[in-house]
């Protein structure tokens, strides 16, 4: 019975090796974001030279000039979502596979990496999906053209309601550098 127990127990650590698909998948996701994005970003800078051209109409230079501005915006949404899934395939493979090695010699990866548990991951993950929101926001509040003065108080109040979370999320940041360790607390009673 001892060797039955042994041997479930051994394919059952080693099922975690499912979680290459994710991470493989995830990485590749995130380059073809990068690379798609590239691609309209070059095209955004094409409408910018455009732009340029004295001899366009001032009513169509300034529907290129907002169409330019939203597909930016567009493009940063794009960037970000590429960078939250590097971040997640990382995550997952920290967590789950094996630390990365050649990332540990690298100085970004005190940026980029430090995921020691899910709930790390999660807050990585998390304030990536609220810049997203934010982003979108953004692009949504510029194409809205206010009619009454109730437009104008949604998105005073929306503009507010990120303010909020961007104070709250800043907050749990310092309250976890301020924090005694384990460790802190028991150099201090040596």
């Amino acid at each position: 019975m001892n060797w039955w127990k042994k041997g479930f127990e051994i394919a059952l650590w080693n099922s975690r090796l499912v979680v290459v698909l994710a991470v493989i998948t995830s990485v590749l996701a995130g380059v073809a974001l990068f690379c798609i994005i590239g691609i309209e970003s070059l095209r955004v800078l094409a409408n910018v030279v455009h732009y340029l051209d004295p001899t366009m109409v001032l009513e169509q230079r300034e529907a290129l000039l907002r169409e330019s501005v939203l597909r930016i915006i567009s493009l940063i949404d794009g960037y970000l979502l590429g960078a939250f899934m590097f971040i997640f395939g990382f995550g997952l493979y920290e967590l789950f596979l094996s630390d990365l090695q050649e990332a540990r010699s690298s100085q970004a990866s005190g940026r980029i990496l430090r995921i020691k548990s899910l709930d790390d991951l999660k807050t990585r993950l998390a304030k990536v999906v609220l810049i997203i929101l934010i982003v979108e926001l953004f692009k949504d509040a510029f194409a809205i053209k206010a009619q009454t003065p109730l437009d104008l108080l949604y998105v005073a109040a929306a503009i507010a309601l990120i303010g909020l979370s961007l104070y709250l999320t800043r907050g749990s940041e310092s309250e976890k550098k301020t924090e005694p360790t384990l460790q802190d607390s028991n150099q201090e009673s040596s």
